[in-house]
């Protein structure tokens, strides 16, 4: 540490502090114009000039604080210099505060009015006034108010990457241009509106922003598109979204957000909701029908169903779009209410595999390090995922870890950003990942690759591993994937010769008919080289969903309970009993493409699916539309008219994530709360509110309240799951977020799962898996390969 004197107070920091930090640290504050915390110090503006003995002024936001250094953050002469750096800019900038859009709410006005600027010395610069550029769908480019601060070039560059913006001309006319000065929507701009967020006056705004006004509240929340789960503040008047901006304290996405997050919120005052419950009438249409008698005839007839066919005949789908308080009711309801094991949610169609792979070889079934982790690493190994268009946020760190010095691989057979910007990337056919993975093993076994201490140490299955992978031909397995074998060789030296790598991947590995082996192939690259346990290691799925990792961790799965404990555990049966007051069921419960199956066997009568559009989303639709179309009941809980929704008997208007509370957890076993920032529509009802009406009127109680609420389902979750012993909302209220296992009120979550080799499961088990041919080829009648792929401005099933 160094002591530096600032205005009379002596003060220890850290060598490269930068004098703004340091007033900022005792108290003084000092006005800026082009500084931001998240990006690097720039020194455009010179608003933040102290005065340091000896030198004079400086900006304190770049130069850095020396031992035995005098500072002063106020002087006569450093204010005169601070008004007059003001009244210059102000004297270029449209002097319009009453009728633009960030009046009260712009940093030069602030600045203006802290030096105490009220009149003008200079005249008004002439200059041809530039045009606004209105070509982007979201933002609004208006030069002629830009103070060439460069932020908002810097956060395109600094945290989005994507390098679009930048300063063109001289004096008076220079000016931030996009792209080859083409203007926004012709720049390939990624739509995130990091530079709307940063931009200190009206330049660059959200359009949304343009007529909105100042908001009666704001509300923090979390995302609910994809898993990176982004802290978002909603500003809310009358009841309507005003705009959304990210978080500046959000954990996940440290003030970053993608064009989703940011701007793709309409939907929740769509004028296409659905406002009330409906049932079929004599002829067969869906019609509008009153709470009381949709729920009475749902009550009815599930209790019929119940007692003719037991277990076997009723089944439910839950939903990753939805809290974890209403996954743990839906998982609850189907349990004790309908006496069965049968149900399950998304994570079947897209990451199951991982949590069986996770959860066979390591313990459990979730990803091991956090997002943090990307900075840290010396080497990326991304298989099958498109981070930069599906989870942009975290994609754009990955760019900048890439940018900032990281080695980066990737297994893909499409040319994404990523794989653009790869020291190595691996074009494999599609469908042949197995052999690959196997073919990578491999070769860390032949080229002696492997960390023998860490497998000695932490690792069983070996023999049984080195038995399978003896018979790998790596050329014939280079062959079969189209992969130049020299290629190959030169991405696994260069993983395992990082000393600290991490594995990501995403539904290219999970969504094939093999998914569950590629994952275990990937761990076992991660355990042979000793990259799993530490800081900038591990294996990571990018799950798809915002709350797809939560959805499963609650027990809205048919094997298991929440916190992943086995409905056949006696202990937890036991533990579930003296909460529940029921004895859990036994039966074997049915996974959805079970439940189909069953429905067109006429075993399975009813279904109740909430917030998940099967009969788009899931594969071989005819199969599934078959099937829902067998059962006895289709109950569908949802907020537009899906296709699965018309094919409902009963239909429940369930609300969005804005008209909530609850949690959701992210792809980095981070429990985020969601906070309620609108009423829900009038003739809506809450995931949670609709099953405990259904169960009261069938004789049982859920036995959290009428609504329940949210914070009682989450301490009712905590109490059965060992791993989120230390989870409540009081806590996350006090810090934010925590990273399961989190196991008491003393625990402050977990960064890194299976630390210094200590794996859940004892010991880490390296699983063979022998090669498997793709269960669909490409032949004359069908030549193309078709493969799922998500776009930066397209959601899932277009819901």
């Amino acid at each position: 540490m160094i002591k530096i004197t600032i205005d009379g107070q002596e003060v220890s920091v850290a060598p490269g502090t930068t004098l703004l930090a340091a007033a900022e640290f005792v108290g003084a504050h000092v006005p800026t114009l082009c500084n931001s915390d998240r990006l690097e110090s720039f020194g455009a503006c010179r608003v933040c000039m102290v005065d340091v003995a000896g030198r004079g002024p400086v900006a304190s936001c770049h130069t850095l604080a020396y031992d035995g250094m005098v500072v002063k953050t106020s002087t006569a002469q450093i204010s005169r210099l601070r008004k007059n750096i003001i009244e210059l800019v102000v004297s270029e900038h449209p002097l319009e505060c009453l009728t633009c859009a960030v009046n009260n709410r712009c940093e030069l006005q602030t600045v203006a009015a802290e030096v105490g600027l009220r009149e003008m010395r200079y005249d008004e610069v002439k200059i041809d006034k530039p045009l606004v550029d209105d070509s982007h769908p979201f933002l609004t480019l208006d030069m002629d108010k830009c103070i060439k601060c460069a932020r908002c070039v810097r956060v395109c560059d600094e945290v989005q990457g994507s390098f679009i913006l930048a300063m063109e001309g001289r004096g008076p006319d220079h000016k931030v241009i996009a792209g080859n000065d083409t203007g926004l929507a012709e720049a390939k701009c990624a739509s995130c509106g990091a530079c709307a967020v940063e931009c200190p006056v009206g330049a660059i705004i959200d359009k949304g922003t343009q007529s909105a006004g100042i908001p009666e509240k704001i509300i923090k929340t979390t995302c609910a598109y994809c898993a990176v789960g982004c802290g978002l503040d909603v500003h809310v008047r009358d009841d309507k979204v005003l705009r959304i901006e990210p978080s500046i304290d959000g954990s996940a996405n440290r003030g970053h957000t993608c064009v989703k997050g940011r701007f793709a919120h309409e939907y929740a005052r769509a004028k296409d909701r659905l406002v009330s419950p409906m049932m079929r009438d004599e002829t067969g249409e869906l019609v509008d029908v009153s709470w009381d008698k949709a729920l009475q005839f749902v009550a009815d007839e599930l209790t019929r169903i119940r007692g003719e066919f037991g277990p076997a005949g009723f089944a439910a789908i839950s939903s990753s779009r939805c809290t974890n308080e209403d996954n743990y009711l839906a998982q609850k309801f189907t349990r004790t209410v309908m006496n069965t094991n049968s149900i399950d949610n998304c994570s079947r169609v897209c990451h199951s595999p991982s949590a069986l792979g996770l959860g066979r070889s390591l313990g459990t079934g979730a990803g091991t390090n956090s997002f943090d982790d990307v900075e840290h690493t010396k080497c990326i190994l991304l298989v099958g995922a498109n981070p930069t268009e599906a989870h942009p946020v975290y994609g754009a760190r990955i760019k900048q870890a890439v940018l900032g010095g990281a080695k980066l691989i990737v297994l893909d057979p499409r040319q994404t950003e990523l794989a653009r910007l790869a020291d190595v990337h691996i074009q494999l056919n599609p469908g042949s990942n197995v052999a690959i993975v196997n073919a990578m093993q491999k070769i860390l076994i032949e080229e002696g690759l492997i960390d023998r201490a860490f497998i000695d140490e932490y690792c069983e299955g070996e023999e049984e591993l080195l038995a399978q992978v003896a018979d790998v031909n790596i050329a014939d397995y280079c062959d079969i994937g189209k992969v130049d074998e020299g290629l190959l060789r030169e991405a696994v030296r260069l993983y395992a010769a990082s000393g600290t790598a991490m594995v990501l991947w995403g539904l290219g590995v999970t969504e094939g008919a093999h998914g569950t082996k590629t994952v275990h192939g990937l761990i076992n690259l991660a355990l042979l080289t000793g990259n799993i346990g530490r800081l900038g290691t591990g294996t990571n799925p990018i799950r798809g969903q915002n709350n797809v990792q939560g959805a499963s961790d609650v027990g809205a799965l048919p094997n298991v309970f929440s916190d992943y404990r086995p409905v056949t555990d006696p202990v937890a049966r036991r533990e579930h009993h003296a909460i529940w007051g029921v004895e859990p069921p036994d039966n074997k419960g049915l996974r959805i493409p079970d439940m189909f199956d069953e429905a067109l066997a006429g075993t399975l009568k009813c279904m109740w699916i909430t917030a998940e559009d099967v009969a788009q989303s899931d594969p071989n639709t005819e199969h599934v539309e078959a099937a829902l179309r067998a059962l006895d009941l289709l109950i569908v809980q949802e907020i537009f008219m899906t296709p699965t929704a018309e094919l409902a008997d009963v239909v429940f208007p369930g609300v969005t994530f804005l008209e909530k509370d609850g949690t959701f957890v992210n792809s980095d076993r981070r429990i985020q709360r969601i906070r309620q920032a609108l009423e829900p529509l009038p003739g809506t009802l809450a995931d949670s509110a609709i099953y405990q009406e259904v169960a009261l009127r069938m004789g049982a109680d859920l036995g959290l309240g009428t609504p329940p609420l949210a914070s009682d389902v989450m301490d009712e979750i905590a109490s059965l799951s060992p791993m989120w012993g230390g989870v409540s909302y009081e806590r996350l209220e006090e810090l934010g977020f925590l990273q399961w296992p989190c196991r008491d009120s003393d625990d402050p979550g977990t960064a890194i799962v299976h630390e210094n080799g200590n794996f859940m499961r004892g010991k880490a088990l390296l699983y063979p898996i022998p090669f498997a041919a793709p269960a669909e080829l490409p032949c004359d009648e069908y030549p193309l390969f078709l493969t799922t792929g998500r776009q930066l401005f397209h959601y899932n099933v277009g819901t």
